[in-house]
């Protein structure tokens, strides 16, 4: 357990496309795309000081895409045998036989990407000094991250989850076209969720740290934001319910964000599950406030050269000065809309085809610090976590109602804890009641890396007593 399973070389996926792509007979096919993908991952949980699960996972495998007559057709295998290269390969012509004949169904041109060329450095997605974390040493992080936790404040009775996961991944895509490239990156991520007691109260607080190697976590920093939302909420009560101004922190206004971004994706848009649809040119908020996509931030851990169907990615401003200026898509959507792919084609591995997904996605933060933010509210709500949001937003309508937690305003001043409440808005009102965007940019990885730094909200119903 305590060798590093981790290859410094990985799979070479140049000769399996290559291989794989000498298998297609060209007279049966009028294009073809070979996605190879090799992903290395360890998972750790932690209970009382012990190793309670520990996985290992190394899969590669490759996805065949046929196109022949307008028609796509898919598959994939792991066994990366020659008889089995082929018979993914005669899979994939005969499912091309049988699917929607569409005028969009042809490989991407260069023509059709709104950025010509990456402007990243593959160099900075991989780094070379995760490798020589051992099994044994990221079972010791994970440890340590309990006990810093539990030490740093007498209320603190336990740890209710603390999980480490990370992945070595490796990505090559080669199609009839003449594209043929790749890249390898390494990430890292670790979470804890701290309890606390205090007179009969209990109160839970999570934080995580992420990162390209292990030597980038900051346990101190971790256990002590964990601890910090855990105790500040005991004894949290209820508050009669009214229309109040908020302040969301950073984590949760990412997770609004996300429910944003996923009516920003072009095929929900065409598919009329966005209540963005029709609404280009729109002032969507009143404010001036950036929202943008960038795939090629030297610090995303959603950055890549390109994305997945070998088109390049760039930094996209979806949001500008408040207006939505544009969607996200890849080579399909942006097709049927007559637009350019700004390099959101996503795979979850070579077991799918391309859909339209997020990168480094982000508010763009100001010079405004949360105490300037704070400072604007007489009577308010600072909201530090919030429960059921996916099952409590209707990315269609836009109808929000989730359960909340965090600290009651008064006068600028953060005063007792408050729990149990909820609120309830929709997306629309909410992005038009953002008076202030904070400068404490945080990102949480979550369908993409999603970024948010505090909001002053006005005017939000909180629901008590």
């Amino acid at each position: 357990m305590g060798e590093n399973k981790y290859k410094s070389e990985g799979t070479d996926l140049v000769k399996i496309c290559k291989d794989a792509a000498s298998k297609v007979d060209r007279g049966a096919v009028d294009e073809f795309e070979i996605y190879a993908a090799n992903s290395v991952q360890n998972e750790i949980e932690i209970y009382n000081g012990d190793v309670e699960s520990l996985s290992f996972s190394d899969s590669t495998g490759i996805g065949v895409r046929i196109f022949k007559n307008k028609s796509i057709g898919y598959a994939y295998t792991e066994i990366l045998e020659e008889n089995k290269i082929r018979d993914c390969i005669e899979k994939a012509i005969s499912n091309s036989l049988v699917t929607n004949k569409e005028e969009y169904n042809f490989l991407p041109t260069e023509g059709e990407y709104k950025y010509k060329s990456s402007k990243i450095d593959k160099n900075i997605l991989f780094r070379e000094d995760f490798l020589k974390f051992s099994v044994k040493s990221k079972i010791n992080i994970a440890k340590k991250l309990e006990i810093l936790t539990k030490e740093k404040d007498k209320r603190i009775a336990g740890v209710d989850s603390l999980i480490y996961n990370d992945s070595q991944s490796e990505v090559a895509i080669l199609n009839s076209s003449g594209f043929f490239d790749k890249y390898k990156a390494t990430t890292c991520f670790i979470y804890v969720n701290a309890i606390s007691k205090q007179n009969g109260d209990i109160s839970t607080g999570d934080y995580f740290g992420c990162a390209r190697s292990p030597e980038d976590l900051n346990l101190e920093e971790i256990s002590a934001n964990a601890v910090k939302r855990s105790v500040s909420i005991l004894g949290g009560k209820k508050v009669k319910s009214r229309k109040v101004d908020i302040i969301l922190d950073p984590l949760v206004s990412a997770q609004f964000l996300s429910v944003i971004a996923n009516g920003l994706a072009a095929d929900s848009v065409q598919k009329g599950k966005s209540l963005f649809k029709g609404r280009i040119g729109d002032k969507i908020f009143n404010i001036n406030i950036d929202i943008i996509d960038d795939g090629t931030m030297p610090d995303g851990l959603a950055s890549k050269p390109f994305d997945g169907e070998g088109v390049p990615r760039g930094k996209t401003v979806v949001i500008k000065g408040g207006v939505l200026n544009t969607f996200l898509y890849n080579i399909y959507t942006a097709r049927k809309d007559r637009t350019q792919s700004t390099g959101n084609a996503v795979r979850a591995s070579y077991e799918s085809s391309p859909g339209v997904g997020l990168s480094n996605f982000y508010i763009q933060p100001s010079d405004n610090t949360f105490e300037e933010l704070l400072g604007c509210i007489d009577k308010g709500f600072y909201v530090m976590d919030i429960i059921g949001l996916h099952s409590g937003a209707n990315p269609i309508s836009g109808e929000i109602s989730v359960g909340a937690k965090g600290l009651w305003i008064d006068k600028g001043s953060l005063q007792f804890p408050v729990k149990e409440v909820t609120i309830a808005t929709d997306i629309l009102s909410l992005c038009k009641s953002i008076e202030k965007v904070g400068s404490d940019l945080k990102f949480l990885p979550s369908g993409g890396y999603i970024g948010s730094p505090s909001l002053l909200v006005r005017d939000i119903m909180v629901g008590g007593n």
